[in-house]
């Protein structure tokens, strides 16, 4: 922060004068004002602060010392220093009476330049040094505020005493725990708080009354019977000298873990129960940012589309990049929410890991480029051409590792490389490294940057941004994938981050790959367009999401129905044949499950109509319901125009492209959720 330039007054009536201080002062990098009398002077200090006054005695109607005992005062500037400059001769002023109204210092005539500049130097850097105490004073005030606020929400007992043992301190929580209101608890002893025989005939017994020790362990037996325990874990609080001010603590309620059978077990159903609520909050939380951060995205990559000049591109580029930024920060914390209760899963399924290497590459080139860094990718010819395991993570992973280089470099290179490890029964060990040539960390840190919240350098979530998740939500899914993560690294040198996972061999290690094209034009997926073109039923009650995803599959050639409910959907699909339908999941009266659930009971045995979900939701839990409710696909919101042009071709293929010995029905497509590149 720059800081702000003093400011210094000069009161005299005579303009001689005046333009003599200041012309004295001007080497000094100080803003001057000047007032030619003591009533300008007091207006003036009604608008603006002063670091110093230079205050002339002799001045008609207000003279200087007049004047400063109104500044005086005048709260804001009744310590501001005031140095009088005089005509008169040492000794006619009494300055000891007159530094009591304020003055801090005197003077006198004929003036002293060097002198001059000197004194008013000092007392403007003096100013500042103060108006700096000041600033941290009322942030320390403001930190000691929130920590307040915290400490009072806190789901946990918190204490403080002073040096004698009592009580400063105790939140809301703590009270509920012992019974003892925050008023009662003020100014008493640790011991005589919990004593046997309190007025409310509660019975307390210590396992040790000495609140020097780090813990203790507390049994409190209400006035009703109930029984609970406490530990009561504290820490000193020094006082720099050695000494102590007192102590911090926490009471927290083990009772469970003192208790038989049932009270371990109704205490991890309440734990679960709090889990299930917080992943249920981020659920919601996420749902609800997603419905208009799919409107804003998607509605600025239409605005992309447009003729715009280069202002107006980078203006929309910026809201659109601000927007996967915010997504990308939405999707770290559900990532590791999921991975603290223990709910992230991986899938099984048979993949290509050259595809989904390539497929990192292609997303990430661009941003290379950008940065001016180049992208190389090199695979080992020994790779299985299929295996088994989850490519949706393994594709999270390396774009969070790739992401990271190339955010980091700014000059150089990045290199992806795969290699062939060895065998162990059945699975295959697959070493991925991300190599780059960018700021590279400081050995000091190699060993916290994959725990949470943790960066290379205190200084890089300013600059570069991101939450400090991404590396540990990318550690924790290797570990699910079986394998392990490292990184070296040497600052400005560069950076190399490499990880394993076990893939077991492909079931059918004889398949054919297969690509379907994008829509261009009139065509869809081989369909001539003589013939027709592909008719998309949209179910979406967001008027904003119903016009992003209409334009964007009309841009593309396609004919759109849109219905704002279920109700209207089910009638819809009833009347008329279309090619998809993508079906939001929350809608008012009849939602997508239901709705898909009637679509498919009045279908039949009629032509399977492919059912997209496009949903705000994006957990696998989510996807799971979609696809029991008789979906076939679902995407994520925000959704972007590739990724759903791209879903919607997928399913408007000719059954004939798909594998011959694989049912359409039984074996649909790999689900289009989309890869979440996270930020480091």
């Amino acid at each position: 922060m720059t800081p702000t330039r003093q400011r210094v007054l000069i009161v005299d009536d005579d303009p001689t004068k005046r333009f003599a201080l200041n012309a004295v002062l001007s080497p000094l990098a100080v803003d001057i004002v000047e007032a030619a009398s003591g009533v300008d002077a007091l207006r003036v200090l009604l608008t603006q602060d002063f670091s110093v006054i230079l205050l002339d005695v002799r001045m008609p109607g207000m003279n200087g010392f007049e004047t400063a005992a109104l500044v005086r005062q005048r709260r804001q500037s009744e310590s501001t220093p005031i140095i009088f400059v005089s005509a008169y001769e040492h000794g006619e002023v009494a300055t000891a009476e007159q530094y009591a109204l304020g003055a801090v210092d005197f003077i006198f005539a004929p003036v002293k330049p060097d002198e001059l500049r000197a004194k008013v130097a000092v007392f403007a850097n003096l100013r500042a040094k103060t108006q700096e105490l000041t600033d941290l004073a009322v942030e320390s005030q403001a930190a000691a505020d929130r920590f307040r606020l915290v400490a009072d929400a806190a789901p946990i007992g918190i204490f403080q005493t002073d040096a004698d043992n009592r009580y400063v301190y105790t939140n809301p929580f703590w009270s509920a725990t012992t019974g003892m209101s925050a008023e009662d608890a003020l100014g008493t002893v640790w011991g005589s708080t919990m004593h046997p025989t309190t007025p409310d005939g509660r019975v307390v017994e210590l396992a040790d009354t000495d609140v020097g020790s780090d813990d203790q362990r507390v049994e409190i037996h209400g006035e009703g019977g109930e029984r609970r325990v406490v530990v009561a874990t504290s820490a000193v609080v020094p006082d720099g000298g050695g000494g102590s001010i007192g102590r911090v603590g926490t009471l927290a309620d083990v009772t469970a873990e003192a208790d038989v059978e049932t009270a371990l077990s109704e205490a991890r159903d309440k734990a679960n129960e709090a889990s299930a609520l917080k992943s249920d909050f981020l659920a919601n939380m996420s749902h609800e940012i997603r419905t208009p951060m799919n409107g804003v995205i998607g509605m600025t990559d239409l605005l992309l589309e447009t003729d715009l000049d280069p202002a107006q591109r980078d203006y929309a580029q910026t809201v659109r990049n601000s927007g996967e930024a915010l997504l990308a920060i939405i999707n770290d914390i559900l990532d590791f929410s999921k991975i603290e209760a223990g709910k992230m899963d991986v899938q099984v399924v048979d993949f290509d890991v050259r595809s989904v290497v390539d497929d990192v590459a292609k997303l990430l080139r661009g941003s290379a480029a950008t940065n001016g860094v180049d992208l190389h990718v090199n695979v080992d010819a020994a790779l299985p051409a299929f295996v088994r395991g989850d490519p949706g993570r393994l594709r999270q992973v390396l774009t969070n590792l790739v992401g990271n280089s190339v955010k980091f470099t700014k000059t150089g290179s990045v290199t992806i490389r795969t290699e062939c490890g060895a065998r162990e029964g059945d699975a295959t060990v697959i070493r991925f490294e991300v190599t780059d040539t960018g700021i590279g960390i400081a050995e000091d840190k190699l060993g916290t940057i994959f725990e949470p919240f943790m960066q290379g350098d205190a200084s890089t979530s300013r600059k570069y941004g991101g939450t400090g998740l991404g590396l540990a939500i990318s550690a924790q899914l290797v570990a699910l994938m079986g394998g392990t993560c490292g990184v070296s690294s040497s600052p400005g040198r560069g950076s190399t981050f490499w990880f394993t996972v076990r893939a077991a061999r492909a079931r059918n290690r004889n398949r054919t790959k297969f690509h379907v094209q994008p829509i261009e034009n009139e065509r869809a997926c081989g369909v001539p367009a003589a013939e027709r073109r592909p008719r998309v039923l949209l179910a979406e009650d967001n008027v904003i999401n119903e016009k992003v995803a209409r334009a964007m599959l009309a841009s593309v050639g396609m004919d759109v129905d849109s219905v704002l409910d279920g109700e209207a959907a089910v009638a819809a699909a009833s009347e008329r044949v279309y090619d998809v339908i993508l079906m939001d999941c929350q809608m008012p009266g009849l939602d997508g499950y239901e709705a898909t659930a009637l679509i498919r009971a009045y279908a039949g045995s009629a032509k399977h109509v492919p059912i997209i979900a496009l949903t705000a939701g994006a957990r696998v839990e989510d996807r799971d319901r979609c696809l029991a409710a008789g979906m076939d696909d679902y995407v994520s919101k925000p959704v972007s125009k590739d990724a759903l042009i791209a879903v919607v071709s997928r399913w408007l293929g000719e059954p004939a492209a798909l594998p011959a010995a694989i049912p359409r029905r039984v074996t649909p497509p790999p689900l289009s959720i989309p890869c979440r590149g996270l930020t480091g």
